[in-house]
């Protein structure tokens, strides 16, 4: 029978590309799925709980939310000091900025359905949402990217 340590060494490779494209880039995706594992633990073992990356990816999505959530005062008061002459924020072309415009929760949804490939009732079901809404917020992510990317176009 395998331990918490060998079932977690299994885990860790997808919790932490999950983590990272959930996470608010100010967050360590390595620390959320930390804060994640630390806090099941001390209710429950991992080998206890009947799908634990599931478990772990749901409690790694609240968790990126609750940091959105806190850091968002934090933007509004570096976004003041950030802006540039023109008043605007200083802007970095990258893929990856572009997806971290959208929410963590549209984020952890295209994860899992475009990179992991998991059915929108999976991806619903470790999420803790419905089927519906899983693919509200992945219609909601795609065309926000696809708005921001239209609008650097232009």
């Amino acid at each position: 029978m395998r331990g918490d340590s060998e079932l977690f060494e299994e885990l860790y490779p997808g919790l932490r590309r999950f983590a990272a494209a959930t996470a608010p880039r100010e967050v360590d995706p390595d620390d959320l799925v930390q804060e994640a594992v630390a806090r099941t633990l001390r209710q429950h073992s991992l080998t206890e709980l009947d799908d634990a990356g599931a478990y772990l990816r749901r409690a790694i999505a609240n968790l990126a939310s609750n940091h959105r959530r806190g850091f968002a005062r934090w933007r509004v008061a570096i976004g003041r000091v950030g802006r540039t002459e023109e008043g605007r924020m200083a802007e970095y072309d990258s893929d990856l900025a572009d997806l971290l415009r959208v929410p963590p929760e549209g984020r952890a949804v295209l994860y899992l359905v475009d990179i992991e490939g998991r059915p929108y009732a999976e991806a619903a079901t470790l999420l803790g949402i419905s089927e519906e809404a899983a693919r509200a917020r992945a219609a909601r992510a795609r065309r926000r990217l696809r708005l921001d990317l239209e609008g650097e176009q232009s």
